[in-house]
């Protein structure tokens, strides 16, 4: 049988030492307790990330209340966090802080928690709640700056900061990794011709055409303007060609409907892959100049970067 306790109402301040004494002292807590509670205030107060300070709570949750594992979710961040085990009895906490929805923290084990463990988890649980909040905040600051407001896709930086954690990757793992750049053709008449909002649309339903092509574990970014970049990761130069071909295929065989207007679009593609010892710029500037070539020879076509042959002269 398991418990659910609902927390929505306990929103404890932090804002002194002194006001959190007096807040022990209101929930019972016996002075033996008190030094490390403050740790634990304190310690809750040193990390911005997410995950890290959930772990500082549970933790110090488990020297009170024995536990075998607990799971946090935060659907609008898309974060579920799972600790240690999954048992069948479970006490489950919505949190909130003034009228703020903050997740739901929930503790499992072998056995049913009894209600003086269930309150120790609640005086506890309200040491968290500022620290997770402001956690919050600051993941969601992270992901606005990473996403492109126009299409709702990861932009430029991300782009970055993926790139050089999967090239990374690649390299210690010795797996394949490939990147696309695509661009609109003359997406510049579009927007002379129809404005910009028309152009807004096409970007949004191009990106969306895309995404409906790739893989789940495949990323698309906004690199800019009309240009989109595209990472596979695990794969080769020769599927990468073929995803960028069935992209290309997907979009000159759409029909875009924006603003009462109908359009037909191409667009031309550069893939490349990561060589030995190459840098995330090294695999950027191999797919973009592919691009370049694409447009070169008539766009609405895709052309895949090919590896230098090195030829040694054989000596004598």
């Amino acid at each position: 049988m398991a418990s659910h306790i609902n927390t929505d109402n306990q929103d404890a301040s932090l804002a002194s030492s002194a006001n959190l004494s007096a807040d022990l002292g209101h929930l019972g807590i016996a002075p033996d307790e008190l030094q490390q509670t403050l740790k634990l205030a304190g310690l809750l107060q040193t990390s911005l990330e997410l995950e890290t300070v959930l772990r500082f709570f549970l933790d110090a949750a488990a020297e009170r209340v024995e536990f075998d594992g607990a799971r946090f979710e935060y659907p609008p961040l898309e974060t579920e966090l799972d600790f240690g085990s999954r048992r069948a009895h479970t006490c489950a906490y919505r949190l909130k802080l003034a009228g703020e929805y903050l997740g739901e923290l929930v503790f499992s084990r072998r056995t049913r928690f009894q209600e003086a463990e269930l309150q120790t988890i609640e005086n506890l649980l309200s040491q968290l709640i500022y620290p997770l909040r402001n956690a919050i905040w600051y993941q969601r600051a992270l992901r606005s700056a990473q996403i492109d407001p126009l299409t709702g896709i990861n932009n430029r930086t991300a782009m970055n900061n993926m790139l050089a954690r999967e090239v990374d990757l690649a390299h210690r793992n010795h797996t394949p990794l490939s990147l696309i750049v695509a661009d609109i053709d003359h997406f510049k008449h579009i927007n002379d011709q129809f404005g910009h909002a028309v152009g807004d649309e096409v970007l949004r339903q191009f990106c969306q055409t895309i995404s409906d092509n790739l893989r789940g574990s495949d990323i698309v970014f906004r690199y800019g303007g009309e240009e989109f970049v595209i990472l596979l990761t695990g794969t080769n130069r020769e599927d990468a060609a073929l995803v960028a071909e069935r992209i290309r295929g997907a979009i000159e065989h759409a029909t875009f409907d924006c603003e009462e207007v109908r359009l037909k679009l191409t667009a031309s593609f550069g893939a490349a892959s990561l060589g030995p010892g190459e840098t995330p710029e090294d695999l950027f500037r191999k797919a973009d100049s592919a691009l370049y070539r694409a447009k070169e020879a008539g766009r609405n076509c895709v052309v895949s970067h090919q590896p230098e042959l090195r030829i040694q002269e054989a000596n004598g």
